[in-house]
């Protein structure tokens, strides 16, 4: 296989193209008639002479993207690539565009970089520094916009990795924007896998995992030797709620005056599992496999209640936990994925039953959609979806088996998807409409009533409206919210403007929360009064219009990104995690039809700390409450480098009798509301 030179793939239903083949020699190479978005992979193919990409759903960027990346290079379906063409690219794309691109970083962001010791602040100036490149640097046709784009990411990469910074690469996929990214995936590569329509059983992991006694769960590894013992030491629980009480200013470095909300719906917590699911390979050792969403099980027979069945995401998994137990009660698995997020879809069966079923619907970094049916233990259907990474869901209100997906491909596409047809689970996954943010959509808002999608993206807030019978799917932004500016938001007093709003969510349904990276708040603002003056605004195009807060939730200083936060409608509570462990909890109560801004920030109604535990013997705790970030207390050296877990996402349960983290280093944690005595 070393020495083979010519390859034919054609109509195999390819997605990707596998990597590292060892196929150093190889010089004719055909891979049309199948579904590759994204021909990257064929730079392992140095000696390529001869490529067919006929009939795969590809752009004419992408074609151009093969003169880059292999120099060898002759004829493109049959094409022969003339010398005069080759030139042109290499110098409108190649040195031209690197001549620019470097011009501007040694002006604007070479000093800022060297000045930051900050990796949060270090991402915004990356990223920064990207968007300024692209809006700023002309090269080249219009039609050849995807090309230069992808120069100037490839170019900006390579000057910000010459600093020698722990800085992660602008515009890529989610997993690699935390500083263990590459672990994320285990340096899996996303090979080509052709889609099946066909029902899969997967086993379920029935082993009890408690927190005296945790299992990373994984259906190929049984025996006690691969258990992970997690010790919760009795220290650690919720900051005490007092009814009516205004707490005097403390001594302690770091502290301030708080207001606490009486509120049976905040009572105290305490944890009752730690667990390690999300293993690569059941290694009882990874901790670095991020787990990116949780959310709560609705009942099927109340979609306004849920169950005590929560689904978490992360690596190549998906997990179901029962908080009454511990229990991962299932766990399903894909080879060569990294899923970002999760939802729930209630649903008919057969599409004609009165009774409803929950369907788990996943995404990750191969842009596909899967599947899962958690009652019959069956991962019955996948699709691809976007081109890219997948990265935020949403279910239709009106329309359970509508689904809102948006990608890292930028855009945010509406999916029909049929009930499954029993015995066999067929299913129809259908694209309606298509629309196309700015940037990255992370999060997404519906308002049927309104006809109005809402997208939190990297570049901030833009509304769509929901034109989902018109023939032009890719529809633009009509609205840009825009939010207080952050002058000095760094520790070291550089002043970096950020708009990259990470999440937002429904607190009723015209109050919105929403958090930019580096605010050190979480805005609340009213939809209605906001759109009533966007509508006094007569301009052609898309309006810009300033958003007027009602109240500012007080919340962490960081700069990390992709912290969520949620709860769960008719429980007024907001839950968010930070990047130290903690679990923030607030009484939005008052604010559910709050029309007039509130003076001061708001403090949490109590923060959860993480509690004390130990990992295979090694303790995991802060050295004293002031500690914003701790070390692992160990003899390793390796170990005493560890810092404290950051929440990336938390859920309660409609009862708020749980809720549920699950952090950047492979553990899943579950608090239980404390009973009166």
């Amino acid at each position: 296989m070393p020495n083979l030179q010519d390859l034919n793939l054609s109509k195999n239903k390819l997605a990707a193209f596998p990597e590292h083949l060892g196929l150093g020699k190889l010089q004719v190479l055909d891979v049309s008639d199948n579904h590759m978005r994204s021909f990257l992979s064929l730079a392992q193919f140095q000696e390529l002479e001869q490529v067919n990409i006929q009939d795969n759903p590809y752009t004419a960027a992408d074609r151009e993207q093969l003169t880059f990346l292999l120099p060898r290079l002759k004829s493109v379906d049959g094409e022969t690539i003339q010398d005069s063409h080759r030139q042109y690219l290499k110098r409108v794309f190649g040195t031209s565009l690197e001549e620019k691109v470097e011009g501007l970083w040694e002006a604007q962001f070479k000093k800022l970089f060297r000045m930051s010791q900050s990796a949060g602040v270090q991402r915004l100036l990356q990223d920064q520094f990207i968007q300024t490149a692209k809006q700023k640097i002309q090269a080249g046709p219009a039609s050849m916009e995807q090309l230069r784009d992808w120069r100037i990411e490839t170019i900006a990469s390579k000057l910000v990795a010459e600093q020698d910074l722990n800085t992660v690469k602008g515009e890529a996929s989610m997993s690699s924007k935390r500083s263990h990214n590459d672990s994320s995936t285990n340096g899996a590569s996303s090979d080509a896998v052709a889609p099946s329509k066909k029902p899969r059983n997967v086993t379920s992991n029935d082993d009890v995992t408690s927190a005296a006694d945790n299992v990373s769960n994984d259906k190929t590894v049984r025996t006690r030797n691969a258990r992970v013992q997690i010790e919760i030491l009795p220290k650690t629980l919720g900051t005490t709620l007092a009814k009516k009480v205004m707490r005097k200013p403390a001594t302690k470095r770091g502290s301030s005056s708080l207001t606490l909300y009486s509120k049976d719906s905040t009572a105290d917590y305490e944890p009752s599992h730690i667990l390690q699911c999300h293993s690569f390979k059941n290694n009882r050792d990874d901790m670095k496999t991020m787990v990116w969403k949780c959310v709560f099980e609705p009942d099927p027979d109340n979609t306004e209640k849920s169950t005590s069945i929560v689904a978490t995401c992360g690596g190549e998994s998906v997990c179901l936990l029962d908080c009454r137990t511990g229990k991962i009660v299932q766990k399903f698995s894909q080879p060569r994925e990294d899923f970002f997020c999760v939802a729930w879809m209630t649903i008919p069966l057969d599409g004609k039953s009165e009774k409803m079923t929950n369907i788990l619907v996943v995404g990750g970094k191969r842009g596909k959609i899967y599947l899962i049916h958690p009652q019959q233990n069956i991962w019955y259907a996948e699709h691809e979806a976007h081109r890219r990474d997948i990265c935020s869901m949403v279910v239709y209100p009106d329309q359970p088996s509508w689904m809102y997906t948006g990608s890292y491909d930028k855009t945010i596409r509406l999916w029909d998807i049929s009930p499954p047809k029993l015995p066999n689970y067929e299913c129809r996954i259908r694209k309606l409409a298509e629309w196309s943010p700015p940037s990255i959509p992370l999060h997404m808002l519906l308002f049927p009533d309104r006809n109005l999608l809402l997208a939190a993206c990297r570049s901030g807030c833009f509304s769509f409206m929901l034109n989902h019978k018109e023939d032009d799917w890719k529809k633009t932004y009509t609205t840009e919210f825009t939010f207080p500016k952050v002058e000095k938001c760094t520790e070291d007093g550089e002043e970096v403007e950020t708009e990259f709003m990470d999440n937002m969510t429904l607190i009723s349904s015209e109050v919105i929360a929403s958090k930019l990276v580096g605010h050190g708040c979480i805005y609340l603002w009213n939809l209605p009064p906001t759109l009533k003056r966007c509508a006094k605004i007569k301009v052609k195009g898309p309006r810009s219009l300033k958003v007027q807060p009602v109240a500012q939730l007080e919340w962490s200083k960081t700069f990390l990104d992709y912290i969520y936060f949620k709860m769960w409608p008719g429980y007024d509570v907001l839950v968010c995690g930070d990047d130290v462990g903690n679990t923030w909890m607030y009484d939005v109560s008052k604010f559910l039809t709050r029309k007039w801004p509130e003076d001061t920030p708001v403090p949490p109604a109590q923060k959860l700390l993480w509690p004390d535990c130990t990992w295979n013997g090694t303790r995991l705790s802060k050295e004293s409450d002031d500690d914003e970030v701790s070390t692992v207390v160990s003899s390793s050296s390796s170990m005493s480098e560890m810092k404290l877990p950051s929440v990336n996402d938390v859920a309660i349960s409609s009862s708020g009798d749980y809720i549920v983290g699950v952090t950047d280093c492979n553990l899943v944690f579950v608090w239980r509301k404390n009973k009166p005595v």
